[in-house]
């Protein structure tokens, strides 16, 4: 490239971005109306036309002679590469979505792309809608806080937070900034609280203060009371310290470490890198078709990636709109969000789909294009009734917080009737189905479900010998038993170590408990054993009912007969109550947790 076509191109780009009709070589830009924003879509551009990185010399010598000379110099070095520029405009699909490779790359990125345009539509009537542009004056206002809190680049922040515009935001701007993200769970108790924050060292905390107050040792915190003083003070900070470039990160960095326990009641620091996140959210983008008209409804908490990824990020590629609700509320305000919002997309946990079907509201008008559910077996009578009920398409999804929260996602368009699955993997991820040799069965066959993929997660934090172990030459092993079929589609059958062995042979709990929509009256069933002196162990399902239902038990026994082996019928049917509990033990996520089932049985039945 000549010298008269690049200063020609880096001329154009400075004049697009100031407004401006003509622009000489040493016009200061700062003094032609220069401001952050157009600072950050000056450099972007010049990243994506040249490769070339300009932030400290668009700030330190702000001129078009100066900035066609670090081009060139980057050229020379070889570390830039001339790449012809896209036009600026909405991302649809495809190659048209950003190229950014870390977090403040694609905040950076929706910035220059959708300026003003709205990204977080507010909850509370009195909060403001938050732009594009704001995200990055937002980032901005995060790095200047958290400098003057002492915390430096790489360092852990704890965010202690209920869904809300703030908590999203904070989402954001700590991992952008350079810092790694700890999302918890607000509704932690103390210890449990304090054996996390221990367990992952945080520099900071951000939280309620009465979350603070249950704390034996208060750590470092920064109160979130007041959320909209707070928002409104970090976008002031951001503005007024615009011009100061943010912390550079590589794509393998970490982003965050959430805390999960599956159903196991164990928790893990799952640790994700940016490109984890990436990955995941941009695959999704391209799966839903997303652009710049979609709006998604986040039910999910943010403690967990399934509320960060698909309606947190997506919307950041395509320009899409995202409302960030209590995950509490949401279950009885399904609908009523919908009328307000008007979402294209939601993700929920399974446990809504029948919560909204058993419920008399229905919504005003559907502006849903479809709903993704995922956190535990479905049946496919449940997705039937449903999609009937309400008129739009249910996709599956399968994944793990190992794997930035979504790995396979069912294909749009089904046709009615049509066999159901856990879906396709994302282009980001892939599937395999192996035998206890290692090998990878025929379709059709069970066998454990390995994952891999660039949205696979780093490790598990302090736990080397738990990451070799789940590890296996870059799969992960999920302990989920499943078969892929002749399409590709992946379907969970169980957990592998949930088999029981009666009278010989093998039986897993989903087998019985896939037949729970065929038994009258009955909500939620967990089948669990007992010692039994001639076959082992005695099958005992435990259930809860629908409201106003009554116990069956040879009604239920018999339909049973139908679906299943003799030998795989419960003995005993028992209400969750004769354990003790009101409910079933459940997960954030809706999960009930088995193991604890299966201990208070053991207690209380044997």
């Amino acid at each position: 490239m000549s010298t008269t076509d690049l200063e020609a191109q880096v001329t154009s780009i400075c004049a697009k971005a100031l407004n401006r009709s003509r622009l000489g070589p040493d016009d200061d830009l700062m003094e032609a109306g220069m401001d952050s924003l157009v600072a950050v879509e000056i450099v972007t551009r010049l990243e994506l036309s040249f490769g070339a990185d300009v932030v400290d010399v668009i700030f330190e010598t702000p001129t078009v002679n100066h900035l066609c000379a670090a081009v060139r110099r980057a050229l020379r070095e070889g570390s830039a590469r001339p790449v012809t520029p896209p036009e600026p405009g909405p991302a649809t699909t495809g190659s048209s979505l950003p190229a950014a490779t870390t977090l403040l790359g694609l905040v950076t990125e929706a910035a220059v792309r959708y300026g003003t345009r709205p990204y977080l539509l507010p909850v509370e009537p009195e909060s403001r809608v938050v732009t594009f542009a704001d995200v990055l004056t937002f980032t901005r206002g995060c790095a200047r806080l958290l400098e003057e809190r002492g915390v430096p680049e790489g360092a852990r922040v704890a965010m202690v937070a209920h869904n809300s515009s703030l908590a999203a935001l904070l989402f954001l701007g700590v991992i952008a900034s350079g810092r790694v993200l700890v999302p918890l769970n607000p509704k932690a108790g103390a210890a449990e609280l304090e054996t996390l924050l221990t367990h992952c060292g945080p520099a900071l905390v951000l939280g309620r203060e009465a979350t603070a107050a249950k704390l034996r040792e208060r750590p470092e915190w920064v109160g979130t009371d007041d959320e909209e003083s707070l928002l409104t003070d970090l976008l002031a900070r951001g503005e007024a310290h615009g011009n100061r470039p943010l912390p550079s990160r590589a794509g393998t960095a970490d982003a965050e470490i959430v805390y999960t326990s599956g159903s196991t009641g164990t928790p893990k620091g799952v640790v994700l890198s940016h490109r984890a996140l990436l990955s995941g959210s941009r695959s999704l983008a391209r799966w839903a078709e997303a652009d710049s008209e979609d709006v998604f409804l986040n039910v999910d908490p943010l403690f967990h990636a399934g509320g960060q990824v698909f309606p947190t990020l997506t919307p950041l590629w395509c320009g899409g709109r995202t409302v960030c609700v209590r995950s509490e509320a949401a279950m009885a305000r399904f609908w009523a969000y919908v009328d307000r919002y008007d979402p294209t997309w939601t993700l929920v946990v399974n446990a809504y789909l029948a919560h909204l079907v058993e419920r008399p509201e229905r919504p005003a008008r559907n502006s849903l294009k479809g709903v993704l559910a995922g956190g535990s077996p479905l049946a496919v009578e449940l997705i039937h009734r449903f999609e009937a009920t309400f008129g739009l398409p249910v996709h599956q999804v399968y994944g793990m917080t190992e794997m930035a929260s979504i790995t396979t996602v069912e294909p749009r368009g089904r046709e009615s009737g049509e066999r159901r699955s856990a879906g396709l993997p994302l282009d980001c991820s892939r599937v395999r189905v192996v035998g206890q040799d290692g090998r990878d069965v025929a379709p059709g066959e069970s066998g454990e479900v390995l994952l891999t993929g660039e949205n696979m997660f780093t490790r598990y934090e302090d736990a080397p010998g738990l990451t070799e172990r789940r590890l296996d030459d870059g799969w992960i092993r999920t302990g989920d038993l499943g078969r892929l079929d002749e399409r590709g589609e992946l379907s969970i059958v169980d957990r592998l170590d949930s088999m029981v062995i009666v009278n010989g042979e093998n039986l897993y709990p989903s087998e019985i408990e896939g037949v729970v929509p065929h038994l009258g009256g009955v909500q939620d069933a967990v089948l669990v054993t007992l010692p039994h002196p001639v076959t082992g162990v005695e099958l005992v399902l435990v259930y809860t009912l629908l409201p106003g239902a009554g116990a069956d038990a040879d009604g239920w026994r018999a339909t049973l007969l139908k679906h299943v082996s003799t030998f795989k019928v419960p003995r005993r049917f028992v209400p969750v109550g004769d354990l003790g509990l009101d409910a079933f033990p459940r997960t954030p996520l809706g999960k009930i947790v088995r193991p604890e089932v299966q201990r208070l049985a053991t207690e209380h039945l044997s």
